[in-house]
C-alpha cells in the first residue's frame, strides 16, 4: 500500500505542476503577453545530478551503520549525509548550467 500511495503522490505533483505552468502561460498570453520559450541545452541535468548526490550519500551512509555508534546519531549521520550529497549535487547542475549559459 505505501508503494502504491508514493507513487500517487509523485504523478500528483507533477501533475498538479504541470498544470499549474500551463495555466500561468495562458494567463500570460490571455493579457497580451509574450513567453519566450527558451530551449534548455541540458534539461534533466539538475534531475540527474541532484539523484547522483541523492545516491552517492545513500552509499556513504552505510559508513555510520558499520561504526558503533548510538542508533540517534546514525539516524542523524545518515539524512545529513543524504542531505549533503543531494544539496552538492543541485551546487554542482547550478555550476554547469551557468558555465554552459555563458558559452
Amino acid at each position: 500500500m505505501v508503494p502504491l500511495a508514493f507513487f500517487a503522490l509523485v504523478f500528483l505533483i507533477f501533475f498538479y505542476t504541470a498544470r499549474y505552468n500551463f495555466q500561468i502561460k495562458k494567463e500570460i498570453l490571455e493579457r497580451g503577453g509574450n513567453i519566450e520559450m527558451t530551449k534548455r541545452k541540458f534539461p534533466l541535468l539538475e534531475i540527474g545530478l541532484t539523484a547522483l548526490g541523492v545516491g552517492l550519500g545513500l552509499a556513504v551512509s552505510v559508513i555510520p551503520q558499520s561504526l558503533n555508534l548510538p542508533e540517534e546519531s546514525k539516524g542523524i549521520l545518515i539524512g545529513a549525509s543524504v542531505l549533503l550529497f543531494g544539496g552538492l549535487g543541485l551546487v554542482s547542475a547550478f555550476i554547469i548550467r551557468r558555465r554552459i549559459d555563458k558559452k
